[in-house]
């Protein structure tokens, strides 16, 4: 069973949305479990279609690999034939640009939110985080 909830998703995604507001921007946030499976995303009224779709493949990246994404564009950046191959994995699709933050609970992470449409993709990092709770991520490798 999840540790993600729809309510603690849908919890994010406000909080993502109040700081998407705040900024000035229109985007989509998607959360997803632990193991990148789906649990809600919605996309603001005037965000770009494309939108759900990155975000939750940031989400993905931000969970199966336990970091922001942030951190992992910054580390994939010498390492760029790795994060191709690594991009259409399997049934998963991940994007390592800014906008994925691990959702934490007990120093564990157990799903993690993603975020798309805040250019520059700073912006989708500070959404994301705030829409996270700005989670302390543990260091797992």
């Amino acid at each position: 069973m999840s540790g993600i909830t729809r309510d603690l998703a849908r919890t994010c995604i406000e909080r993502g949305f109040k700081k998407a507001d705040a900024l000035g921007f229109k985007v989509a946030i998607a959360v997803v479990d632990e193991a990148g499976h789906l649990v809600v995303c919605e996309r603001m009224d005037g965000a770009l279609w494309v939108t759900p779709e990155i975000a939750r493949a940031k989400a993905n990246a931000a969970a199966g690999f336990r970091a922001t994404t942030l951190d992992l564009e910054e580390r994939f950046t010498k390492r760029m034939l790795f994060a191709d191959n690594v991009a259409t994995l399997g049934q998963y699709e991940f994007v390592f640009g800014k906008g994925g933050v691990p959702l934490v609970e007990n120093g564990h992470v157990v799903g993690a939110v993603g975020v798309s449409g805040a250019v520059p993709a700073d912006n989708d990092h500070a959404i994301a985080d705030a829409a996270a709770g700005h989670p302390t991520v543990p260091k797992s490798h």
